[in-house]
């Protein structure tokens, strides 16, 4: 029940990930469009409005610091529905429960007294 929970919680980051994805795309193509218009503006009357620019360049600094932000958190979801851990390795927790099992099971011979012969 737990494991289907988190599966949601993943899918539900993945989703959020995607619609702010989305949401970056759009912007970055409205940007576009007012950076082509501005030199469209520069080619036609060889001045620019500078307000504007600074408008678009300002803009474009926020978007390329949105769009940093969102690759990491998209990063971030794959990799936990991948079942990697923070420090970049993935844990396999089956082997790590088979190997500990070995272990203890030596143990338990070790610890036995054993019959003299």
């Amino acid at each position: 029940m737990a494991k289907d929970t988190q599966d949601q919680d993943q899918n539900q980051d993945v989703a959020r990930g995607s619609e702010l994805l989305a949401s970056l795309h759009d912007a970055i193509t409205d940007l576009r469009q007012e950076i082509e218009g501005l030199a469209q503006q520069r080619q036609s009357e060889n001045t620019i409005d500078e307000t504007a620019a600074k408008q678009s360049l300002g803009k474009l600094r926020e978007l390329v610091t949105q769009c940093a932000k969102a690759e990491n958190y998209l990063n971030e979801c794959k990799s936990k529905q991948a079942g990697i851990a923070k420090g970049g390795y993935a844990l396999d927790l089956d082997r790590a429960r088979v190997e500990i099992g070995c272990k203890l099971d030596r143990l338990r011979r070790c610890g036995r007294p054993r019959a003299v012969p």
